[in-house]
C-alpha cells in the first residue's frame, strides 16, 4: 500500500520509517528492468528546504524545489522536518537520514546480490567507504568508485563520468556532491545513466570512512547534531547554520499559525490521505474526476486549449482546506504537472488562498489562476 505524504513548505517527503525506505528502492531497482527508468532518491534537511525557496537564488531555487517534487522518494534528513510534520498533525514515522540508510542499504544489497557505485566524496573517501563495507559485507558487489572534481557545465568530463558508471551496470548509484549540486547533476545528466537507482548522500562518504566525526547517538536521537557538528567546523558552520535555522523558521512559524486556524475550521468529516501510485493517471475525464473528488467541495471541469488539456478547479465550495485536504491536493497537482496538464483555479477563498501559500503549493497553478490575479493581495 502507497505511504500518504507530508508536505512540507511545497516539498512532499515520504512518511516512510528505515525499513519502509530500503524496500521502497529496492522495488524500484526492480522496476528499471521493465521500464528502465533511473530513478532519483533525495534526503531532505533543513538546508535542502532553504535553498528550495532561496529568493536571492530565485533560478536554482525553483530547479531545485522542481527536482524534489518530481524524486521518486523523499526522506526526512534532520529532526526538524520530523518536528514540523507533527506539529503539522501529520507526524512522519520518523528520521531516514543518508548517512544511516546507506550503511543498511549496503548490507541489503549484499544479501540481495545487487552492486553499489560511489560517487563523490571528500578525495579518497569513496574508496574507503567501498572498502569498509566489503569487510563488513564480504558479498557486496562494489560495481566502482569515483571522486571527480565535477564542473556541471564541461560536459565533454560529465559524459566520461557517466560512461564510466554505466559500463561497470551498477544497481544503486551513492552521489556525494553535496546538495543542491548532486541534484542538479543527476537532473541534468539523468537521460544518459542506465543505472536504476540515484541517491543523493551529502557528506555521508565522510562520515563512514572517518574523515568526519559524527554526533553521539544520544545528539542525533535529540535532533542536536548540528550542535555536533558545528563545534567541529565553527568558522565555516556557524553562519550556514544560523542562517539556515533563521530562514526555515520563519517560513514554518506563520504555516503553523494558518494551519492552526484552518484546521480548527475545516469540518471533522473523515478525509483518507492519498498518495498516488506511479501508475496513476490523468488520462481521461472520468480519472480527472475521481482524483480531485478527494478534496471536499471541489468542482472540477476539463477544457481543451492550444497547448493540451487544462484542469479547472472551482473552489466556490472549498470554505477550508485541512492538512489532509492539502496533502491529497498536492498529489493531484504534482500527478496533473507530470502529465503537463495546465491548473487554473477559481473563486478562491481568504483562507484557502493563505493555506496555499504557507504550505507552499501555489506555484504549482497556471500563472493565469486567480490566485495570482490577485498577486498583489497575495504575493509569493
Amino acid at each position: 500500500m502507497e505511504q500518504p505524504r507530508s508536505v512540507l513548505l511545497g516539498i512532499p517527503v515520504d512518511n516512510l520509517d528505515m525499513d519502509q525506505a530500503l524496500e521502497r528502492i529496492f522495488s524500484m531497482v526492480t522496476a528499471y528492468q521493465s521500464d528502465l527508468k533511473t530513478r532519483l532518491v533525495a534526503t531532505a534537511n533543513v538546508d535542502f528546504i532553504v535553498n528550495a525557496h532561496d529568493t536571492k537564488d530565485a533560478e536554482n531555487a525553483n530547479k531545485l524545489l522542481s527536482i524534489l517534487r518530481k524524486a521518486d522518494m523523499v526522506t526526512a534528513d534532520g529532526m526538524p522536518l520530523v518536528w514540523l510534520s507533527q506539529l503539522l498533525g501529520k507526524p512522519l514515522k520518523e528520521r531516514v537520514t543518508g548517512a544511516d540508510m546507506v550503511p543498511a542499504l549496503a548490507e541489503k544489497a549484499a544479501h540481495e546480490g545487487k552492486s553499489v557505485y560511489f560517487f563523490g566524496g571528500a578525495y579518497g573517501s569513496a574508496k574507503q567507504t567501498a572498502k569498509i563495507f566489503k569487510k563488513l559485507y564480504p558479498n557486496l558487489k562494489i560495481a566502482g568508485f569515483s571522486a571527480p572534481m565535477i564542473d556541471m557545465d564541461d560536459e565533454i568530463e560529465n559524459m566520461v563520468e557517466i560512461a564510466r558508471i554505466n559500463i561497470t551496470e551498477p544497481d544503486i548509484l551513492l552521489i556525494a556532491l553535496g546538495n543542491p549540486k548532486q541534484e542538479f547533476w543527476f537532473n541534468r545528466y539523468k537521460k544518459y545513466m542506465k543505472v536504476p537507482v540515484s541517491m543523493g548522500v551529502g557528506g555521508t562518504f565522510e562520515f563512514i570512512s572517518g574523515v568526519t566525526s559524527r554526533a553521539p547517538e544520544w545528539m542525533q536521537r535529540t535532533g542536536l547534531e548540528w550542535i555536533f557538528r558545528m563545534s567541529q567546523d565553527p568558522k565555516r558552520l556557524i553562519n550556514r547554520y544560523a542562517k539556515g535555522l533563521f530562514r526555515f523558521n520563519r517560513m514554518a512559524v506563520p504555516l503553523l499559525l494558518v494551519n492552526a486556524i484552518a484546521n480548527r475550521m475545516a469540518s471533522k468529516q473523515l478525509v483518507p490521505d492519498i498518495s498516488m501510485k506511479p501508475e496513476a493517471t490523468l488520462d481521461n475525464d472520468s480519472a480527472i474526476q475521481h482524483h480531485f473528488s478527494r478534496v471536499p467541495g471541489m468542482e472540477t471541469s476539463v477544457s481543451q486549449s492550444e497547448s493540451g488539456r487544462v484542469i479547472n478547479m472551482d473552489f466556490k465550495n472549498v470554505f477550508v482546506m485541512s492538512t489532509t485536504d492539502i496533502s491529497n491536493f498536492m498529489s493531484l497537482l504534482l500527478l496533473a504537472s507530470k502529465e503537463n496538464m495546465r491548473i487554473n483555479a477559481y473563486n478562491l477563498r481568504f483562507l484557502t488562498r493563505m493555506m496555499m501559500k504557507v504550505y507552499k503549493i501555489h506555484d504549482l497553478l497556471h500563472p493565469g489562476s486567480e490566485f495570482f490575479n490577485n498577486s498583489e493581495a497575495y504575493s509569493a
